[in-house]
């Protein structure tokens, strides 16, 4: 067993609680909010987990965009929990930082208390984001094949850990 193997068997064994999307309080750090904006259920054809989609909102206006994808899987492992887009006018002022310590009180909600952020090696901000967070880089991974980020031209996934 490699140990990209080992690290996504480990991540597939971590706690996690899934028996229904859940309602969600208005989450607000005083300064953005999260709106949820849509709630997916899996797709296990797919290996898709159940997701929840927000907008990231500063004055009622939306800046910006905020997944959360709730269990583990070899998916996930090179696609991360967690995926966030601020609109270019509204970049470098945290929003995704903030939106991300936002989400993961809904993470906690489903018992989770990890979640990996990746990214594309050359995007600079987001690798910020994981290091502010506190989130612990554990590799470089080469993403397969199969993966819909390689199909997507990307070839390498930065694979970041988050403790909440």
């Amino acid at each position: 067993m490699t140990d990209i193997e080992r690290e996504i068997e480990h991540y597939n064994n971590l706690p996690c609680v899934f028996e229904d999307f859940v309602d969600l309080p208005q989450l607000f750090d005083g300064v953005i909010s999260l709106n949820c904006t849509a709630k997916h259920p899996a797709v296990p054809e797919k290996n898709w987990v159940p997701s929840y989609m927000f907008d990231i909102c500063l004055d009622g206006e939306k800046v910006g965009q905020i997944n959360l994808r709730i269990g583990y899987s070899e998916r996930l492992y090179y696609g991360g929990q967690i995926g966030y887009d601020v609109d270019e006018a509204h970049r470098g002022k945290g929003f995704a930082g903030r939106a991300c310590r936002l989400i993961a009180q809904v993470a906690k909600v489903h018992g989770m208390t990890k979640l990996l952020i990746t990214d594309n090696q050359t995007n600079a901000a987001s690798m910020r984001v994981c290091e502010k967070l506190g989130a612990r880089l554990l590799r470089i991974a080469a993403v397969p094949k199969w993966h819909d980020l390689y199909e997507r031209g990307q070839l390498f996934s930065n694979i970041y850990e988050w403790e909440i």
